[in-house]
């Protein structure tokens, strides 16, 4: 069951890239952030209700646009923040106090500790009860249809938390309320998405659960339904029924559901002259045939793929010939990925290459940097393109899958092989298309000259192997001390002994020590292999200075520091001055850029870290900052905020 006729989102993509921000109504943008909503956008939605906010300033409806846009995409507190501000200057509005209880709910839902649960729970139930007028239910008969619309709303949500808080009896009253005014909402006329599928939850919990069953399907098919509607009422669905000690009835409801249909994507390029044949041109219909069969099966909208020639570009083009989102992802700068991936095929390749880049929702870069005939570009490009496809997951509460053409050998460095390991370990068992039966279905296979090639030949710009310094890939921190200058001079010595004590001792519990850092004054720079030595060296290095005593600096409240991250590609070289080898390159300066712009005592990242962090990475969590400009005129780009898993309550 397919969610989606027509995907919205390469339009509305297009349609942000020429709005008129200077000149737009407040209106105009939460047109345009609704849309982006609707079709499971959340970080793009974020971004547009933000610049509206710029120029319309404390416009409430872009405000709560943009705090819902936040939840959705999984930052609650962050979210929660927005909305306590519009809470605490005075708004009393039914859908505030419902979206902050919302954002208490995920937070709720998240924490790790009973002690937090308890109070975030304590914390929904109230806002909930905020917004919910008893009086709208208590005079059914008499209510307007506009004072009902706006309770049914908060009052699931008090029987969903009262169920989940323990309170049994209290879940069941409210359960009875939300059923009884969707009732009379649709006995009156008003019967659309949010009233069926509030009818359905309010019969869940009351144990209909056929009844339930029912309500759900029918509302999944109403006319207009929007994905994000339906994600969002899944996965409340889903905790409900896990509550139950019946596996069939999660199975249930579940069936009841479509899904946005995210797939991942890996396969065979065109193969080589005189090579052993594993995907030959001529097998390019059969492969067609079963990559159109397979996306069918798996009901797929979504899909995330590199665009070499071959199946990356098969798949892609069956995607768009579904009307679903495609996200592209190329390992290093497009020309140079046209000539080692694409244009060796011969033929229309090249053309058809342009084709989907040109219908592509997105176009994402591990480099725009040249190749140097560095295969590990493509080893992270799939680490990379892996963890956007789980972060688009998560913002719809729905597990990716992955599809790969294969032959099940283990293949080259980047190659499908390797991904299949990397998601079977993180995820589930991949789709598999043989790659060997699709061959031996071939009819004849001609070795034609104008094929031929691997999916990564050397080729260099500019010079041969010998003259290009090779890049690895690394993770770069920097961090910086706010509050240093503020410092008396006397005590700058026992701040510089504290400041690098600290460090040492960090590094010293890691399980791989960096691979280079560097020291200057209140500054620091570290260089990693490994993702995760970076980020629990980042997080212990903010909560030395934020939870650390520094009352003999008099700092009576403490110091905070601002630290950045970005990994990538980066070249190392001896540094004569400091007598040992440094690394240096573009994504090291992206590292040192975000750093400016990081809120004192927190760790920024880059999208490319939040990615990888989505892909087999437990114990870390971020959640989205925004579109930011980085220091220096480097350009805009989009930030996270790094933490560890869980939240607990901190008032």
């Amino acid at each position: 069951m397919s969610q989606l006729n027509n995907r919205l989102t390469p339009s509305l993509r297009a349609e942000w890239k020429l709005f008129d921000q200077e000149n737009s109504s407040s209106i105009e943008y939460l047109i345009l952030c609704e849309k982006m909503i609707s079709v499971g956008e959340f970080l793009l939605a974020h971004d547009v209700a933000k610049a509206g906010l710029s120029i319309h300033k404390n416009d409430r409806k872009l405000c709560q646009r943009a705090a819902h846009a936040l939840s959705k995409a999984g930052s609650p507190k962050l979210a929660s923040k927005l909305l306590e501000e519009l809470v605490g200057g005075g708004d009393r509005g039914v859908e505030t106090h419902s979206l902050l209880a919302s954002a208490y709910k995920d937070l709720w839902e998240q924490a790790t500790d009973s002690e937090s649960k308890k109070q975030y729970a304590e914390l929904a139930i109230a806002r909930y009860e905020e917004g919910f007028s008893t009086n709208s239910f208590d005079n059914l008969r008499t209510s307007q249809r506009q004072d009902l619309e706006t309770q049914y709303y908060p009052c699931i949500n008090i029987s969903f938390m009262h169920f989940f808080s323990g309170n049994d009896e209290a879940g069941k009253e409210y359960a009875e309320k939300a059923w009884k005014i969707c009732e009379k909402l649709k006995a009156d006329g008003k019967h659309d998405y949010w009233i069926q599928a509030t009818e359905a939850e309010a019969l869940l919990l009351l144990g209909s659960v056929d009844d339930a069953v029912f309500s759900y399907s029918e509302a999944v098919k109403m006319t207009d339904v929007k994905p994000s509607w339906i994600a969002s009422t899944r996965k409340q669905a889903l905790q409900i029924a896990s509550a139950y000690d019946e596996e069939e009835i999660r199975q249930k409801i579940q069936n009841a559901f479509p899904t946005l249909g995210i797939v991942a994507f890996s396969g065979h390029v065109l193969d080589r002259p005189g090579s052993i044949p594993r995907f030959p041109p001529e097998a390019e219909e059969i492969a067609k045939k079963e990559i159109v069969e397979s996306l069918e099966e798996m009901e797929a909208n979504c899909g995330f793929s590199s665009a070499a020639c071959g199946t990356d570009i098969l798949f892609l083009e069956t995607m768009n010939e579904r009307g679903g989102e495609t996200h592209i992802f190329l390992p290093f700068a497009k020309e140079e990925f046209i000539e080692t991936s694409v244009r060796r095929a011969g033929g229309n390749w090249v053309a058809r290459f342009e084709s989907v880049l040109d219908q592509a929702t997105s176009i994402h870069f591990v480099t725009k940097d040249g190749y140097n005939g560095e295969d590990t570009l493509y080893s992270f490009c799939n680490d990379v393109l892996l963890g956007f496809a789980a972060m688009r997951g998560r913002g719809l509460d729905e597990d990716p899958k992955l599809l790969v053409f294969w032959d099940g050998q283990p293949g080259a460095e980047g190659g499908t092989g390797e991904l299949v390991k990397k998601w079977q370990k993180n995820f589930n068992d991949p789709v598999i298309i043989d790659a060997n039966r699709v061959l031996d279905a071939t009819p004849v296979v001609n070795e034609l000259p104008s094929h031929g090639g691997e999916t990564n030949p050397t080729f260099l710009m500019g010079g041969d192997a010998s003259s290009v310094l090779p890049r690895t890939i690394k993770t770069m921190l920097f961090a910086d001390v706010e509050g240093f200058s503020r410092l008396d001079e006397s005590k700058t010595p026992y701040f510089v002994e504290k400041f690098l004590g600290g460090i040492s001792s960090i590094i010293e519990r890691l399980s791989v020590p960096p691979a280079f850092v560097n020291t200057w004054g209140d500054s620091f720079f570290a260089v990693f292999d490994k993702l995760e030595d970076g980020v629990e060296l980042a997080l212990e290095l903010r909560d030395y200075f934020s939870k650390g005593d520094w009352t003999q600096l008099g700092m009576m409240e403490g110091m905070e520091v601002r630290i950045s991250m970005h990994a990538g590609p980066a070249y190392e070289k001896f540094d004569p001055i400091l007598g040992k080898l440094n690394f240096f390159g573009s994504h090291v300066n992206q590292a040192a850029r975000i750093e400016p712009i990081v809120l004192p005592g927190s760790v920024f990242v880059s999208e490319t870290v939040a990615a990888l962090l989505s892909f087999g990475h437990d114990g870390f969590d971020f959640e989205y900052v925004g579109n930011l400009e980085l220091a220096k005129n480097f350009g805009s780009y989009p930030i996270y905020i790094l933490q560890r898993t869980g939240y607990h309550y901190d008032e």
